[in-house]
């Protein structure tokens, strides 16, 4: 999703109804939406899945978030973030993030807690292969290991 595929008004909003339907009841109690920015230059798609949801005791939330830009006619994706957050928090946390252009990993294991928790990652061009490796993570628990810290990057104040 490097700049990724452009959409025009109306494949956007097929795609939030496609990610919306292949969510829904696949790994929790589903709930989304978009905003548009008061200039109408940016638009944010979220999706949170509450896992198990429903009433049931929470094991984990899921949130989706993907930002587009309209340079010309088209929504051009430029950032996005994929995580995890066990529950309660703060029980550990995965995420895959494409933020100021780089492709990284946070990682939070409370088991080892670590004082960096940005990595070394790649391009997720899969919204669903991240929903998969985030939701395998809620049952088998979340590591940093072998994970290779982001020279240089600190957080936004």
């Amino acid at each position: 999703m490097t700049g990724g595929p452009s959409l025009d008004r109306h494949e956007y909003n097929q795609r939030l109804d496609e990610l919306v339907s292949r969510f829904q009841g696949r790994y929790g109690q589903v709930e989304y939406g978009d905003a548009i920015s008061p200039s109408g230059e940016s638009r944010k798609l979220q999706i949170t899945v509450t896992v198990p949801g429903w009433g049931l005791p929470i094991a984990a939330t899921m949130v989706f978030v993907e930002k587009h830009a309209w340079p010309d006619l088209h929504w051009v994706p430029y950032e996005y973030a994929y995580d995890l957050h066990m529950e309660p928090k703060p029980s550990g946390r995965f995420a895959f993030h494409w933020a100021r252009g780089i492709f990284h990993v946070h990682c939070d294991d409370p088991r080892r807690p670590r004082p960096d928790h940005h990595y070394k990652g790649a391009q997720v061009d899969d919204l669903f292969w991240a929903a998969e490796a985030l939701f395998v993570m809620i049952h088998q628990g979340i590591s940093c290991h072998g994970l290779q810290p982001l020279t240089n990057w600190q957080e936004d104040l």
